[in-house]
């Protein structure tokens, strides 16, 4: 939210990603919790940009692995990891954390490229 809280969203929530066709964005993924998480973006090749900690140290690069595209990132605990990517295929996709118990417990969300997202 708007004070840096986290708030839980899950599957059945409206769609708050909603890059528009063609654009490229920078997302960043915040892990409030005490482990690193396997985060795969659907559709999309991405590039990792950086990582900062929560308590505005300085962002550090990506790690050596991690150079070229990627489809997936590890999303370290208490960090914000930063990921820029170009959204052009049209349509209704997902966004997961990569552990099964995770996906299973509706920790993955829809995002929608390009206008009018459905909104159910």
């Amino acid at each position: 939210d708007g004070a840096g809280e986290p708030v839980h969203l899950g599957w059945d929530d409206p769609i708050t990603e909603n890059p528009a066709l063609g654009s490229i964005e920078i997302w960043e993924i915040y892990n409030f919790t005490e482990d690193a998480h396997p985060i795969h973006i659907h559709e999309v090749q991405f590039q990792v940009v950086n990582r900062q900690p929560f308590d505005n140290g300085d962002p550090r690069a990506p790690e050596s692995w991690e150079t070229g595209f990627k489809d997936s990132v590890i999303a370290y605990p208490g960090e914000i990891t930063r990921i820029k990517a170009l959204f052009d295929l049209p349509g209704l996709y997902v966004w997961h954390c990569h552990i099964v118990e995770h996906e299973d417990n509706e920790m993955m969300r829809p995002y929608f490229i390009g206008p009018n997202p459905p909104t159910t």
